[in-house]
């Protein structure tokens, strides 16, 4: 009994800590993952029985867990979304379309090639970290859902908050794809019509077009039940109902859950006849549930380091883990946005962000649920931690001074205008 109120109280004194996080984490210029990470630290040497990860987690409770967290951002995304124009989504596709590519291309040869892991292995570690994360990406990303697409920090954050929401959706497909070559044993024997119609075609255009609908339903249901029965919805919970309901409802319809819930908040935030305060009471109420799982997973995230998970790969995967966050992601992302007429550090800082996380460890986990037999099951977790680990630390650093910067242009910019 003892141990239930020591989890009840660690796990509160983390949670209140994070209420003043975001706060503290803009004046010291630190992002406030980074500042959990070290609580997590802290937690772990104390001795508090969390029920640490030794140092990996089950693969169906941490598939389950990432999972519900990613959806809950993937939501918040979606509600964000300001009135931008179409032209304003050029970047965030460009982003999918080419920079994802390109960073899964890398990332399969440097398996194959540098890391010597099997095909099936290579193209797991490609598709995993494909996604920019929802999650950890957050202090980058649109922070309510009335801002709006004109300055160079909107348009960096605009984009950051588009991309995440549309590629955690599109790296599912690649995820099917190693499982599917797992599966068959070979690329011969792999059936690329069938995953190329079903798993990438079929399911994604089933997840954006039934997110869309379900959006614009209840977005219709709350204006004619408000005009015609005088019923009025001003719960922010509906966003969390939202979210699981259209996740859940997509995969049984075979679509993509995760692009289904984007899409659905997406459409939500447009329907043009649901009040804007309820659009953001939805979209905060979203952010706290956000907030408290992050927290709980990055404690954990914390502990599995303290515990060992960092020795499960050898200097080969500490090496590529940098080279793709430091190398491979920021050349794949100036490439796809060298078209743009506009400042370098704007495209730079866009191309620099592209922040890993939680999305990855729920297709790893997914993939090892889905297939038991994959090779080199530790050494893409710990590669995959070393990866969400020195994004942390090196974005976590740089994103709210990069921010800030542009913030400030746009003061200057308004002042010299007045």
């Amino acid at each position: 009994m003892q141990q239930h109120y020591l989890i009840l109280a660690g796990l509160g004194f983390a949670t209140i800590i994070m209420a003043w996080l975001p706060a503290f984490s803009e004046k010291i210029r630190v992002s406030s993952p980074i500042l959990l990470l070290l609580i997590g630290f802290g937690l772990f040497m104390v001795g508090l029985p969390l029920g640490w990860p030794d140092p990996l987690w089950n693969d169906l409770d941490l598939m389950y867990f990432s999972e519900a967290l990613v959806i809950i951002s993937l939501m918040g995304a979606g509600l964000k979304m300001g009135e931008n124009t179409l032209k304003a989504w050029r970047k965030p596709l460009l982003l999918v379309f080419v920079t994802m590519p390109i960073c899964m291309l890398s990332a399969y040869l440097l398996g194959q090639y540098f890391l010597l892991l099997s095909v099936p292995s290579s193209l797991l570690l490609a598709a995993v970290l494909a996604p920019t994360d929802p999650v950890l990406a957050a202090e980058v990303q649109l922070d309510d859902p009335s801002e709006e697409n004109e300055n160079d920090e909107d348009d960096v954050r605009f984009t950051l908050t588009a991309e995440a929401g549309l590629n955690d959706g599109v790296a599912f497909p690649f995820s099917y794809l190693a499982v599917l070559v797992a599966q068959a044993g070979s690329w011969a024997a792999f059936s690329f019509t069938d995953w190329l119609w079903d798993k990438l075609i079929l399911k994604v255009v089933i997840g954006v077009l039934a997110g869309l609908f379900i959006g614009w339903i209840i977005g219709m249901l709350m204006d004619r039940l408000y005009k015609y029965a005088g019923v009025k919805t001003f719960v922010g919970f509906l966003a969390l109902s939202l979210t699981f309901m259209t996740y859940g409802f997509t995969e049984l319809i075979h679509g993509y859950g995760f692009l289904a819930v984007f899409f659905a908040g997406f459409s939500l935030r447009y329907y043009e006849k649901v009040d804007r305060n309820y659009k953001k009471k939805l979209h905060d109420f979203i952010t706290e549930m956000e907030h408290l799982f992050m927290v709980i997973y990055i404690l954990l995230f914390g502990g599995s380091i303290m515990n060992g998970m960092l020795n499960l790969t050898d200097w080969k995967g500490i090496a590529f883990a940098f080279v793709f966050v430091l190398v491979i992601r920021p050349i794949a992302g100036l490439i796809a946005l060298a078209g743009f007429k506009e400042s370098f550090k704007s495209k730079l800082a866009v191309s620099f962000f592209g922040i890993r996380g939680i999305g990855s460890i729920f297709y790893l986990s997914w993939a090892f649920v889905t297939y038991d037999y994959f090779d080199y099951k530790n050494e893409l977790y710990a590669i995959t931690a070393y990866i969400i680990l020195i994004s942390i630390v090196i974005h976590g650093f740089t994103a709210p001074s990069v921010i800030g910067h542009f913030r400030n242009q746009k003061t200057k910019s308004e002042s010299s205008e007045n």
